[in-house]
């Protein structure tokens, strides 16, 4: 049956109600962090980091809380603390032979064993999702995504797949578990231990991540981002990038962009549809992922930044060198770089950039600093939810970052607007008025409503907003009845999405954890 909404603006008015109690209070430097993948692909849980030692997970569906192992982390618990997740960054890794159209076995070992069946249930009934990659010296040169519906034990185990895949994949092909994991960055004197992750799919932490190049002290608000490739427009679907053309794969479920040219540092995009009215550099910074070149099976799966590009038609996309030249007519997607994570902390103009694959920061290398220094309350989000203007006035390329500290600014980070992006501090937008400081978090929606709305809690108060990221005007969302705690730094807001399997209707809705306290709501977004 499809989903009814008939909310009638100005009658039906958007109200709190109560959800399950989290374990741990919000206290300084309480984090959520959640998915923001725009199907059902999204990982049906929010994250709490609560302390040092207490992380919690909250499962939408069933609508109640469960403790996780301790994270371990090293510092000082408090202001600074964040976390981040990252859909695409789950294991990967090569299969061993023996593979069959509806299962592979694994060669690289998992993190952490898993029980017989673990992978086949995320905690909502529904596995996680596989990506394979046919990229090996026999391979298919295709990419194809599954849902587990079984496993083996172990850390190498044997993976069944919901349909086959139209290729027997061969030995030293790629997997990539699309499960995802929870970057946690600790607070205090810089320490091994203070930066780690959490293994969503092996249950599991990983050591000591590398910490050079970030504050010596930790000490006030953070805000982390995450640049993540299957982070798309509210009207594509992940893996499918920002732009596609009449180009398919993943046995057709997908679409993408087909080359009509190649170099050892280029490729070049369609003559006409797809990317053929792409304005110069305006997607900069993002990546190319090849999906499927059967002529040259082991350049598939390759990803590589986007360093500039001519505008359309037929426009020529410089990159650094491929490890295996594409042929002419690969396919291929534009997406956002996965491996990267921004940061903003700690009362310092400074743009620092992690490389998951690398494990290193860097500081103010790969993007630009601000000139401006970001305080309590700072919150960055990135428009990649929505659909530019005709004029392109406003670009998914734009990161828009909170100021705090007592401000009313907004400072956009176009990372697309020069070779280490382009900053445009305190811009201009209706109603401003409003100052950020401690306790302010701000999320998006990237799904519904166009994905132009960011939303607000309002300095840890019971005032909510949203600030449209399109059409740059703030305005007021509404507010809980019930009176909040102290103010206090740290993440407090979440978003959740229903989507019906039917006829793909889509509600959001945002989680709240009151300021210093455990309860926590939900409100239907409902215009």
């Amino acid at each position: 049956m499809p989903t009814a909404i008939d909310f009638k603006s100005g009658f039906d008015l958007m109200r709190w109600r109560s959800i399950a109690n989290a374990p741990n209070a919000a206290a300084a430097g309480v984090t959520l962090s959640y998915d923001h993948r725009n199907t059902e692909d999204r990982h049906p849980e929010i994250f709490q980091l609560a302390s040092l030692a207490a992380f919690n997970k909250y499962n939408i569906k069933n609508d109640d809380w469960m403790p996780l192992a301790s994270p371990a982390l090293a510092g000082t618990f408090g202001a600074g603390v964040d976390s981040v997740f990252v859909p695409e960054a789950g294991p990967a890794g090569t299969l061993a032979a023996g593979a069959t159209t509806t299962s592979v076995v694994l060669s690289t070992a998992l993190a952490a064993a898993v029980g017989v069946n673990q992978l086949a249930n995320r905690g909502d009934g529904r596995g996680f999702k596989i990506r394979i990659v046919g990229n090996s010296a026999g391979g298919s040169g295709k990419i194809e995504e599954r849902i587990i519906i079984g496993n083996t034990s172990g850390t190498t185990p044997t993976i069944y797949l919901d349909s086959a895949l139209s290729f027997t994949p061969a030995g030293g092909d790629r997997y990539e578990i699309l499960s995802g994991r929870v970057f946690l960055l600790s607070a205090g004197t810089l320490a091994a231990g203070v930066w780690k992750y959490y293994d969503i799919a092996t249950n599991s932490f990983s050591g000591s991540l590398a910490t050079t190049n970030l504050p010596a002290t930790i000490g006030t608000d953070s805000d982390l981002l995450s640049l993540s490739e299957l982070y798309v427009p509210n009207v594509r679907k992940p893996g499918e990038g920002f732009l596609i053309g009449a180009g398919t794969y993943n046995n057709g479920l997908l679409g993408c962009l087909t080359a009509t040219a190649i170099s050892s540092i280029t490729i070049t995009g369609q003559a006409a549809g797809g990317d053929a009215a792409v304005l110069v550099n305006e997607y900069r910074n993002f990546q190319i992922r090849i999906v499927e070149d059967t002529a040259t099976p082991t350049a598939v799966g390759q990803r590589r930044n986007i360093t500039s590009h001519t505008a359309g038609a037929s426009p020529v996309y410089t990159v650094p060198a491929w490890a295996v030249t594409p042929s002419a007519a690969a396919k291929f997607v534009i997406e956002g770089n996965g491996d990267r994570i921004l940061l903003w902390t700690s009362a310092n103009t400074v743009t620092y950039t992690y490389s998951i694959a690398g494990n290193a920061w860097d500081a103010g290398t790969t993007f630009a600093n601000k000139t401006s220094i970001v305080g309590a309350g700072v919150s960055a989000v990135r428009a990649f939810g929505i659909v530019p203007d005709t004029a392109k006035l406003c670009r998914q390329s734009y990161i828009f970052v909170f100021r705090g500290g007592g401000s009313n600014a907004v400072d956009v980070f176009d990372i697309a607007g020069a070779a280490t992006g382009l900053w445009t501090e305190n811009i201009n937008y209706g109603n401003k008025s409003q100052t950020f400081t401690t306790g302010n978090s701000v999320i998006i929606d990237p799904i519904v409503n166009e994905g132009r709305f960011a939303y607000i809690n309002v300095n840890g108060t019971q005032r909510f907003a949203r600030f449209d990221m399109k059409n740059l005007i703030i305005e007021p969302l509404t507010w809980l009845e019930y009176a909040q705690g102290a103010a206090i730094v740290g993440t407090g807001l979440a978003l959740i999405t229903f989507i019906d399997p039917g006829d793909n209707t889509k509600i959001t809705s945002l989680i709240h954890q009151r300021r210093s306290n455990v309860e926590c709501f939900r409100l239907d977004i409902m215009r």
